[in-house]
């Protein structure tokens, strides 16, 4: 795991100094080792400069410092990740005659694809990101991982092409416009989250996951390329025969997690996902695992004791970590500082994050992806409630649809519920505008008079539907090739949607400012494709992640079966009305930080009242996604266009 910066075809003379403050910016990344390589402005390319910030996670020495180049000189690589299977195609290339100088799966990743270009993506079992210069041709190849568990950021205009793993190293490079991207603005109030390939700041786009880029010398983008989709096939085979399969693909994807060359630990909860990991850890781990908690003096909102519970029985070294209201304002600057784009979540990793590399563990796996694959979210079952009570509205038009809205609104009141159920009832039944509307931030309406008019007059497009989702993500959705199962389509949008744009990112981020490197075998590709191509019905019955499970068996604890889920979540809400009531007061009463955010200060002084006195149709969400976005402008100096 580490931090990658750099620049193609730059016209600057002082493009070496622009990389070093890159660099600098991402150095949180990787403290273990540092490298630059350059190569000169000729005849028929412009200057190239590559840098990597290394945590080290396998083979520690030397050896495996980057930039790497090849024993030939052909090609040069860096690269941010982990592949989990280079030991197997370490052994592939050997029988054809490659030599290795490194036990590093940075070296076997760099050989694969001298041996195979682009073609060696197919073999990548991993999270990664890359990029890899030609040094004949100058020319650059760039990919990402599958689900996008790691991140990659360009930029591609008059100061050639950029990429870095945070937009802050971007943004310090001084090559970039510090503007807000009005459709981005407008989707993060959809979602409390930018929706990618677009990102917060204009012009800047984020590398989608399962697709790889190329750029010739001069720094302009060739094409943009997807190499992989999700699986179209359906198991038609017995049920019995689907969870043992699932079984081997858990247990396989566990082990191939646990490969490092320093300490790794866990996080537990007191739920089915993180138990899962754990419990298989324990199995195929030849040393004492090590699981940490967080919890609070609320008693609603920590799993103390049932993680203990659970980590008693499983036998782990079990850390708990309580964290105030006070505690969380300590540090509240220093979380928000390593948020790299505005987000409502992400706060609860970096705190346990924090804790976790205090306690010496470098690796820690994590059970995120578990509510995705195997139903364990609200919305698989409001979806398919919605679906039913929509087929008949559906047969009205547009406008009595909006009629039956507003009836429904004015019946239940104006409350988040009725916000939702509204927002549903006018999408006409359509699943993804249901799915949008129940994970949406602020309804159309609220958002439209968020948006300062002055500076977004012309530049959002808002749909019909009530959430927008920008065009290029409704493009990577459909690309990606979602089947007609109704489960099997909730699950791709929230991996296209909730986990790809918020909780990977904010894991990235969050636990990389610590250089804590997180990782999720539930979301290993192979897993994944298997898991997907079975029929909802499997995946849950009566009770939510019915398959995961049965596939677990008694390996799970019984402890944590029947239990209510909680998430991993922080008492936000209480604490708002206390604690971070000043910093919400601080951001959101800074009427110029709001409107140089795009937002019109009016309108977000009603939410946050509506929020003091206790209104049912504002959320803690709405008011702390406000005053993140004004303080992240601010920390940035980023500003809509005047």
């Amino acid at each position: 795991m580490c931090g990658i910066a750099g620049i193609v075809g730059s016209k600057t003379p002082d493009a070496e100094a622009r990389l070093n403050r890159m660099s600098r910016a991402v150095a949180h990344r990787g403290p273990d080792d540092a490298g630059v390589m350059t190569w000169p402005e000729s005849a028929d390319r412009s200057q190239t400069a590559f840098t990597h910030r290394r945590l080290s996670i396998i083979d520690l020495s030397s050896a495996g410092r980057q930039p790497m180049t090849t024993r030939n000189g052909r090609f040069t690589i860096v690269f941010n990740g982990e592949i989990y299977n280079y030991r197997a195609l370490r052994r592939q290339l050997q029988k054809e005659g490659v030599r290795f100088g490194t036990d590093t799966d940075t070296e076997v990743l760099l050989c694969l694809y001298a041996q195979r270009g682009a073609r060696s993506l197919e073999s990548l079992q991993g999270m990664f990101t890359f990029a890899v210069r030609d040094n004949e041709t100058g020319e650059v190849f760039a990919a990402r991982d599958r689900l996008g568990i790691k991140p990659l950021y360009y930029y591609a205009g008059e100061g050639g092409f950029l990429f870095a793993s945070e937009i802050r190293a971007l943004l310090v490079s001084g090559l970039i416009p510090r503007v807000i991207d009005p459709v981005s603005l407008s989707s993060y109030l959809s979602f409390g989250a930018v929706q990618e390939p677009r990102t917060i700041i204009q012009d800047v786009r984020t590398l989608p996951p399962a697709h790889c880029l190329s750029v010739d010398a001069k720094g302009r983008i060739n094409e943009v390329t997807r190499y992989w989709h999700l699986p179209q096939d359906k198991f038609n085979g017995a049920r019995i025969e689907a969870i043992a399969e699932t079984r081997r693909r858990l247990e396989e994807s566990v082990e191939l997690h646990l490969v490092a060359d320093v300490p790794l630990g866990a996080f537990l909860s007191g739920g089915i996902d993180s138990c899962s990991i754990v419990s298989l850890m324990t199995r195929r781990s030849n040393q004492q695992v090590e699981t940490f908690t967080v919890c609070f003096d609320e008693h609603e909102f920590s799993e103390r004791e049932l993680a203990r519970q659970v980590a008693e029985k499983l036998g782990t070294r079990h850390t708990e970590i309580v964290l105030s209201e006070q505690d969380l304002l300590a540090s509240l600057p220093q979380a928000l500082a390593a948020i790299d784009q505005p987000t409502i979540d992400g706060i609860n990793t970096w705190v346990v994050a924090r804790a976790t590399r205090a306690a010496g563990v470098t690796v820690a796996l994590s059970g995120l992806g578990g509510d995705e694959l195997f139903g364990g979210y609200p919305s698989f079952r409001r979806a398919s409630r919605v679906q039913r009570f929509a087929a008949p509205i559906s047969l009205l038009n547009a406008g009595t649809r909006r009629q039956v809205a507003n009836l429904a609104m004015r019946l239940m009141g104006d409350s988040l519920r009725s916000q939702k159920a509204a927002a549903a009832i006018a999408a006409g039944g359509d699943l993804l505008s249901s799915y949008a509307s129940m994970r949406g931030l602020f309804s159309k309406t609220t958002r439209q008079a968020l948006l300062n008019s002055r500076h977004h007059n012309g530049c959002v497009v808002e749909r019909d539907k009530d959430y927008n989702i920008p065009d290029e993500t409704l493009a990577l959705i459909g690309n990606g090739q979602t089947n007609g199962d109704v489960f099997n389509r909730i699950s791709c949008y929230e991996l296209s949607l909730y986990t790809a744009n918020m909780l990977l990112r904010d894991t990235d981020a969050m636990s990389m400012a610590h250089a804590l490197e997180v990782r999720v075998p539930l979301l290993d590709h192979k897993l994944l494709e298997w898991v997907y191509g079975l029929p909802g019905s499997m995946k849950i019955g009566r009770h939510p992640k019915t398959l995961l499970i049965e596939a677990l068996g008694k390996d799970l604890p019984a402890e944590v079966l029947g239990q209510k889920k909680m998430g991993f979540a922080l008492p936000f809400e209480r604490w708002l009305r206390t604690a971070l009531k000043p910093f919400v007061a601080e951001a959101l009463e800074d009427a110029r930080g709001v409107a140089r955010a795009g937002l019109n200060p009016i309108a977000v002084a009603d939410v946050r009242n509506r929020f003091g006195v206790g209104a049912r149709s504002t959320s803690w969400s709405r008011v702390w996604g406000l005053a993140v976005l004004v303080d992240w402008c601010r920390r940035h100096k980023v500003e809509v266009a005047v």
